[in-house]
């Protein structure tokens, strides 16, 4: 099962849910997958991603995603269930999907309205392109 979370409640949410999954059979493994912005994404212009902003932006998301997957970890330890943590950048929606299929995930789940990216009310949520992306079943908590 593969786990998008972004630190939002939906997303705790969602964790909730996929514990529950895991309650159905000990055999479920789980990777909490936190995707941060590209340095391209953020400095378009030709020569903005220079080796310090890129090293700091690495930096950045690095710490925010162990922030997220720290809360993921006190919504999975009281069962003493583990998870595996995957950080990637670029977009979230590609990135989850990407995963999905590279990692031949069986489910996503992913909640309904995170932190999202810029421009997310007028172009999709992160979770509505999932769907139309994913290889698999996608869920979404709300």
């Amino acid at each position: 099962m593969l786990l998008a979370v972004d630190g939002s409640e939906n997303s705790l949410r969602a964790a909730r849910l996929a514990l529950r999954f895991c309650r159905l059979s000990p055999k479920v493994e789980v990777t909490a997958l936190y995707v941060g912005p590209s340095c391209h994404s953020l400095f378009p212009d030709p020569g903005g991603c220079s080796f310090i902003k890129q090293k700091e932006l690495d930096q950045e998301i690095e710490a925010r995603a162990e922030k997220v997957f720290s809360a993921v970890r006190e919504v999975f330890a009281p069962e003493g269930k583990e998870f595996r943590a995957a950080v990637e950048r670029g977009n979230a929606a590609e990135a989850i999907a990407r995963l999905a299929r590279e990692g031949q995930y069986d489910l996503v789940v992913v909640g309904s309205r995170g932190y999202g990216e810029p421009g997310g009310m007028t172009l999709g949520s992160v979770s509505h392109k999932v769907i139309h992306l994913a290889p698999c079943p996608v869920v979404v908590v709300k």
